[in-house]
């Protein structure tokens, strides 16, 4: 092994020692730097964390008022819906009081029951049918109403009396007459009057110069409008 001199040997030393101890600074460098990455990290991390409730409540209230906002226009659109419906029963209610009455399939079919219950009870109600013939809509009407009561089994007899001209529609007054509850069930299925009322009177007509009878309905026919 050859001699190392003193300052050779000294030198040497000098040099591990230097090594050492960059080695030793370039550790802690690397600890230093690893901590300051892991704070930053930390940091971040924070301030994400701290400002994710922040964003949920923004989206939160932002999504609270797109609701809010969706509900006020489906009540706004509920509210012209029904209002478009109201002024469309009232155009056909306004195009259904301009039209000439009828009766409708649903009360023929009414008087149709009625004829199977008369038939079956071997009754023959008598009904006096008034009418007012300045009207030719209400003469009509009358007339169809006088037909399709006949077909029934009852027994029509016409007349025409005094009418008030403030009134309007057709009304009905059911006595105690016979088949008179077969006649106020037809009625009220026919649908065909505007008003049907009760009585516990049994008033009696004279027909034909006949002996005076007595009627179980009185049907009145007055104009659709005031005349």
């Amino acid at each position: 092994m050859p001699d190392i001199s003193a300052d050779t040997a000294s030198l040497i030393h000098a040099i591990a020692s230097a090594t050492a101890v960059i080695a030793a600074l370039i550790a802690a460098s690397a600890m230093i730097l690893a901590h300051m990455t892991s704070d930053v990290k930390n940091q971040h991390s924070e301030v994400i964390v701290a400002r994710a409730p922040q964003a949920v409540t923004v989206v939160n209230e932002s999504d609270v008022q797109a609701q809010l906002e969706i509900e006020q226009l489906m009540e706004q659109n509920d509210a012209l819906r029904a209002e478009l419906e109201r002024e469309r029963a009232e155009r056909l209610k306004l195009e259904a009081s301009l039209k000439p009455r009828a009766l409708t399939p649903q009360a023929h079919d009414a008087f149709k029951a009625l004829a199977g219950e008369l038939k079956a009870k071997t009754l023959a109600p008598v009904v006096l049918l008034n009418i007012h013939k300045d009207d030719k809509e209400a003469v009509r009407f009358a007339k169809e109403i006088a037909v399709a009561l006949t077909k029934a089994g009852v027994q029509v007899q016409i007349k025409q009396l005094q009418l008030q001209k403030h009134n309007t529609g057709t009304q009905v007054v059911v006595y105690a007459g016979a088949g008179s509850d077969e006649l106020e069930q037809a009625f009220k299925t026919a649908e065909f009057a505007t008003d049907i009322k009760r009585s516990g009177q049994s008033p009696r007509v004279k027909v034909d110069d006949g002996d005076a009878i007595a009627i179980s309905a009185f049907i009145t026919v007055y104009p659709r409008t005031v005349i």
